[in-house]
């Protein structure tokens, strides 16, 4: 169907539009052109304007010294709206200069002298027509450039983003490798249990770390989401002793997973019940920062955290064994930070020291 479409176009006929006062040079040029291209003829150039904007035109001739109208006027005024149109000119009385001054400001092809040679006429109509479609030609293929050079800018520039990505990747977890392996050479006399417990939670980090985070964004009230995560954990909660206690300004709504930030917020309220002893109390409040981002910190009386160790419990392998819990792998805070993260948020730990309590804080 399309090469039909395409042959069905090449054999139709080029559109000229004659324009002279006189009927008898009209009726001569029609018979002329006529088994060649598509004719229409105007004795009344104030016609023809209208014409070409309402059908498809690839050539007007125009005799230039008309009652109405001038040749060159004419076909400057439909330059002006139909720049891809090929305008020629017959002159028989009109000074060469005007048609000249018309043909260098480039909205007349050419002009031929009355009375017209026929040879030279067909002439040029062949040459201002192959002008005509190499100019349409020209312009179709600089679009198609344009648009391919955009789509190619970017492409480059989301190559480049992800390359960037994977390099960023690649060199946390080479920069992990000589820790990953001490960190493993401590386990290596662990119960089988404990083994297959760590390899799971291997698995799980490095599912999160070495790939980017499929999120499913909506609008979460971020109270009512600490609210469910503390009803998932009530059994806990009350075996630990601890009194736990929640503030929130207002009911900050944040743009999130609910799915991971569910984990993220347990996460951080395991590590306050974890580490703060019977008979102590963990605080949780939310609300909104200055810049609309919503803040929740969890505060515990538990035993602090060490200067030179606030930001290195966020990265993985980077705690030596009696800085974390017996049970644990010191995994789940490095797996939060890349959580909040992948939002566009930030994670961090406040404390004033060993025995001291810590606040854990997200701004998303």
């Amino acid at each position: 169907m399309a090469e039909k479409e395409l042959r069905k176009k090449r054999k139709k006929k080029a559109t000229i539009v004659l324009v002279d006062d006189e009927q008898s040079i009209l009726k001569e040029l029609r018979f002329l052109l006529g088994r060649t291209y598509q004719i229409y003829t105007f004795v009344n150039p104030e016609d023809v304007e209208d014409f070409v904007d309402h059908h498809e035109v690839d050539m007007v001739i125009s005799d230039e010294l008309m009652p109405e109208m001038r040749g060159s006027e004419l076909l400057a005024r439909i330059h002006r709206k139909h720049p891809d149109i090929c305008n020629v000119v017959l002159s028989g009385q009109a000074e060469k200069d005007d048609i000249v001054r018309a043909v260098n400001e480039g909205h007349i092809f050419s002009f031929l002298y009355k009375p017209v040679d026929r040879q030279q006429l067909l002439n040029v109509i062949e040459r201002g027509l192959e002008n005509r479609k190499m100019r349409l030609t020209m312009a179709r293929q600089n679009l198609e450039l344009k648009k391919y050079s955009e789509n190619l800018e970017k492409m480059v520039e989301d190559k480049t983003a992800q390359l960037i990505k994977a390099y960023e990747k690649l060199k946390m977890l080479d920069d992990n490798k000589m820790s990953f392996l001490i960190y493993l050479s401590h386990e290596m006399d662990s119960s089988l249990d404990r083994i297959q417990e760590l390899v799971e939670t291997l698995l799980n980090y490095f599912g999160f770390a070495g790939s980017e985070l499929r999120l499913d964004k909506s609008p979460v009230n971020i109270k009512g989401l600490i609210e469910k995560v503390i009803e998932r954990l009530a059994d806990r909660i009350e075996e630990s002793g601890i009194s736990l206690h929640v503030t929130c300004q207002g009911a900050p709504v944040a743009e999130v997973d609910q799915n991971y930030m569910g984990q993220v917020i347990e996460t951080l309220i395991n590590n306050a019940i974890t580490y703060t002893e019977k008979g102590g109390r963990v605080d949780i409040t939310c609300g909104k920062t200055g810049n609309g981002k919503a803040l929740v910190c969890i505060k515990d009386t538990g035993r602090g955290i060490l200067k030179e160790d606030l930001e290195r419990i966020f990265k993985a392998f980077a705690l030596e064994p009696e800085k974390r819990h017996p049970n644990g792998f010191g995994l789940n805070l490095p797996i939060a930070r890349l959580i909040v993260t992948a939002h566009g948020g930030r994670i961090w730990a406040e404390s004033d020291g060993p025995g001291k309590g810590a606040t854990l804080c997200m701004e998303i």
